[in-house]
């Protein structure tokens, strides 16, 4: 959850972050957040006893609450992938797709509303749920629309999270192989554009694979076990905990794709993590400033 605060005060203090992406990312960090606050304490109790011992009506909240946040952070990503889409690929559409920040909010709000639209048969009661005692969570006991839910959302934005990703690469490279051509009849000057393009296109590649990596790492597990649960198959109990903890790590996951991999980012987290020890060396430093001007001005006479 640290990780994900620090991503969140970063964006807010540093201006160069204000920017419609670091909108997306921040709401995701937000989301994360939520997620380690009002989810993962009630999975690890229930985990050491294996029984859930807050209640019924705790067990509907804490569902609902759990299938909104997981679907806000789904969306999210998948609106981060879409957003850098447009930015590499279809450049000229960038300014009508994403006009503003205010925009950005917009697209932020939306991904929270129709994540709560889809747990709103949960959050009214008019679908139960359970604990269930092998996911050592409160899931919905109805699964078809589990099992549905789950299925088309993880797996749909999976696809367009690839989709998405491949297409930048495809682009960055192709325009990489155009920078090149043309800088071998233009000297050194452009040979050097040419090596600080290939640094960025491996950059872009390193961001690409890992967000698809680690989104079809963590999300997967709980995706083919909704696929297994629509035939009836029954799932051995270790794949069930393994697919939770891995669907909770990608809250952890998270700030070290888009803030460590990130330069802007490393910058930003260097000054925010140095900030206080920065702050005691300037107190030395207007100490010995102040030190200073005194036995200047008690040489001078000046001195009182």
């Amino acid at each position: 959850m640290s990780g994900n605060m620090l991503v969140v005060y970063v964006i807010y203090r540093d201006s160069r972050l204000h920017k419609v992406t670091y909108m997306f990312i921040h709401n995701l960090a937000l989301t994360d957040i939520a997620m380690a606050m009002a989810s993962m304490p009630f999975w690890i109790a229930s985990l050491s006893t294996g029984t859930w011992k807050f209640g019924q009506v705790w067990c509907q909240v804490a569902g609902s609450t759990s299938h909104i946040l997981a679907c806000a952070s789904i969306f999210t990503i998948a609106l981060i992938a879409f957003n850098r889409y447009i930015k590499v690929v279809k450049p000229t559409l960038y300014r009508k797709v994403f006009p503003s920040k205010r925009a950005a909010r917009l697209y932020c709000v939306l991904v929270w509303r129709i994540s709560i639209f889809l747990a709103m048969p949960f959050l009214f009661g008019w679908l139960g749920v359970s604990f269930h005692e092998k996911l050592v969570i409160c899931v919905p006991e109805n699964n078809v629309y589990k099992n549905t839910s789950t299925g088309v959302i993880v797996n749909g934005l999976t696809i367009m999270i690839f989709y998405c990703n491949f297409k930048i690469y495809k682009a960055v490279r192709e325009s990489t192989r155009n920078l090149n051509a043309h800088a071998e009849g233009n000297g050194v000057r452009s040979a050097n554009d040419s090596r600080r393009t290939n640094m960025a296109d491996v950059s872009v590649l390193k961001t690409c694979v890992t967000v698809a990596c680690f989104f079809v790492v963590t999300w997967s597990p709980i995706s083919i076990i909704a696929v297994i649960w629509t035939f009836g198959f029954d799932i051995p109990e270790a794949f069930y905990t393994t697919s939770v903890y891995l669907a909770f790590s990608r809250s952890f996951v998270n700030p070290i794709i888009y803030g460590f991999i990130n330069a802007q980012f490393k910058v930003a987290f260097k000054k925010a993590l140095s900030c206080s020890r920065f702050g005691s060396v300037n107190t030395d430093q207007n100490h010995s400033r102040n030190g200073v001007r005194h036995e200047v001005a008690k040489r001078l006479g000046t001195a009182a």
